[in-house]
């Protein structure tokens, strides 16, 4: 059943045709504030929902409930100080997609009861940009937020799920600006925490499969990135970057393990893989600049305290065996360190 609510003044087309467009609903508004609320209920198959607002101040809330599959929600709003929010309701295989350009925007995507289910928003522009996916026991399901301007506000929350990732990228042209906030709860419980002040910064973590991870991150500068997949259970991953063009990998597919890499001067390189249980490592890089390091324990019970001041500084290490430990400290410029 296709319903749309137009209010307030503007132009738009609304269609419900039969046969393969059956379940469309299409709208175009320009002008300034405008607000449209369609709605697709009761049983929703292939149903799709494509609203475009051109113009300030226009508001847009479409929804979808009632056991809909393989559907699709579709805003794109051009102008200023524009909100967009979408519902998806005991859904499958569906999408919700938020396209924005301009300043000082909202967006809101909701999905519960779903599986397989995609939320997407872009932003572009400048004056407090917002981002927020909310989903609500969910079943391998995607949220990805990309900003592009300042200053920019993400928010992710996911509970009572399965198997969820979030991705969010933000770039700023300005020093400082950028928020990002994103959690998992219930289900499995995994939580996730990251957090971005300046511009050109991206993270990416991904938890599923597992239970009791904890992800933290923060970074503070320009043209840093994070990149964190936890697939095992109780681990913890634990990033700090400050300067700019800085990057962190922490990959743990086993159980029980601790990765932490600090990182406070800029062109630094760190990637951990732990796919064994009960590793530990600790990386310091600060003081100078193109310091990496390089750290595998496919192994248990294994650890690795690596800290790098200097310049052109390199750690490599691989422990497969059980119960090895290396502390490693490098002062200075251009030294080398490879186990085995």
């Amino acid at each position: 059943m296709n319903k749309y609510t137009p209010i307030a003044a503007g132009v738009f087309l609304a269609i419900a045709a039969s046969g393969a467009m059956a379940n469309t609903i299409l709208i175009n508004q320009n002008g300034v504030g405008n607000m449209i609320a369609p709605v697709q209920d009761v049983t929703v198959v292939n149903g799709t929902i494509i609203i475009n607002q051109v113009g300030d101040f226009n508001k847009s809330t479409p929804e979808q409930t009632g056991t809909t599959s393989n559907s699709l929600i579709a805003h794109t709003q051009i102008g200023d100080m524009n909100m967009a929010e979408s519902f998806q309701d005991n859904s499958a295989l569906s999408f919700g997609i938020i396209n924005q350009e301009g300043d000082s925007h909202q967006a809101t995507t909701n999905q519960s009861l779903t599986g397989g289910s995609s939320a997407t928003i872009f932003q572009s522009g400048t004056g407090a940009q917002s981002a927020t996916v909310n989903q609500f026991a969910v079943l391998t399901n995607f949220a990805t937020v990309n900003q592009a301007g300042s200053p920019n506000s993400a928010n992710v929350n996911q509970s009572f799920g399965v198997a969820n990732t979030t991705l969010v990228n933000q770039s700023s042209s300005y020093a400082t600006g950028n928020s990002i906030t994103t959690m998992q709860t219930g289900g499995i419980f995994n939580s996730i925490e990251a957090h971005q002040d300046g511009r050109e910064n991206s993270a990416l973590v991904s938890q599923a499969f597992g239970s009791g991870n904890i992800s933290f991150s923060w970074q503070d500068g320009k043209v840093n990135d994070i990149n964190v997949a936890q697939s095992g259970n109780n681990n913890y991953s634990g990033i700090w970057q400050f300067w700019e063009s800085n990057v962190a990998i922490h990959n743990q597919s086993g159980d029980d393990n601790w990765a932490m890499t600090e990182q406070l001067t800029p062109h630094n390189l760190a990637a951990v893989s732990q796919p064994g249980d009960m590793n530990v490592s600790n990386i310091h890089q600060s003081g100078g600049t193109q310091n990496t390091t390089f750290l595998t324990q496919s192994g248990n019970n294994n650890s690795l305290d690596a800290t790098q001041v200097g310049n052109s500084n390199l750690i490599s290490v691989l422990q497969a065996g059980n119960g090895d430990m290396h502390v490693v400290s490098q002062i200075g410029d251009n030294n080398m360190y490879v186990f085995p």
